[in-house]
């Protein structure tokens, strides 16, 4: 089967980039068909500049488990690129997976240097889009993801 892009309907929303405090993008994808190895699903947009504070998920499905994982698909790694595992990697299903703020830039504890979008000025629609993928299990239906993203554009770094 071949594989399928999905978009959650907070997706088509312009990503929040207030510039005081911590904003929050919460939402749910219902993948609503088949879900294969190699699905990717749009969850939302974060605006360039976007300094990651927190993230966790929290999927299920009716029958198969899947391993799914999070992250962005520009912005995050050298020269712009993507990493669709920064924040979650094979999370497993009916858990609540969180980011992992020792595996995060800067180590972790006080000192933590929150994942930061950086993308480039020609770069057309200046924001990141956080991806769920699924990486692992048998095909099946009614996968659902639920997520909640938290982040800041002005400082400081650490709450």
């Amino acid at each position: 089967m071949a594989t399928a892009t999905y978009t959650c309907t907070i997706f088509n929303n312009a990503p929040k980039g207030i510039h005081a405090g911590t904003q929050s993008i919460g939402g749910t994808l219902a993948w609503g068909a088949t879900s294969t190895v190699g699905d990717i699903g749009f969850l939302c947009k974060v605006p360039h500049g976007a300094k990651i504070v927190d993230f966790y998920e929290w999927h299920t499905t009716a029958a198969i488990a899947q391993a799914l994982s999070f992250g962005l698909d520009r912005g995050v790694a050298a020269g712009g690129g993507g990493n669709l595992s920064c924040f979650v990697a094979s999370g497993a299903q009916a858990t609540m997976n969180r980011l992992s703020l020792a595996a995060a830039p800067g180590g972790s504890g006080l000192h933590h240097q929150p994942v930061q979008v950086s993308l480039s000025d020609l770069d057309p629609v200046r924001y990141a889009i956080l991806t769920a993928k699924v990486e692992s299990g048998t095909t099946t239906t009614s996968l659902f993801v639920a997520f909640q993203l938290s982040y800041r554009i002005d400082a400081p770094d650490t709450q």
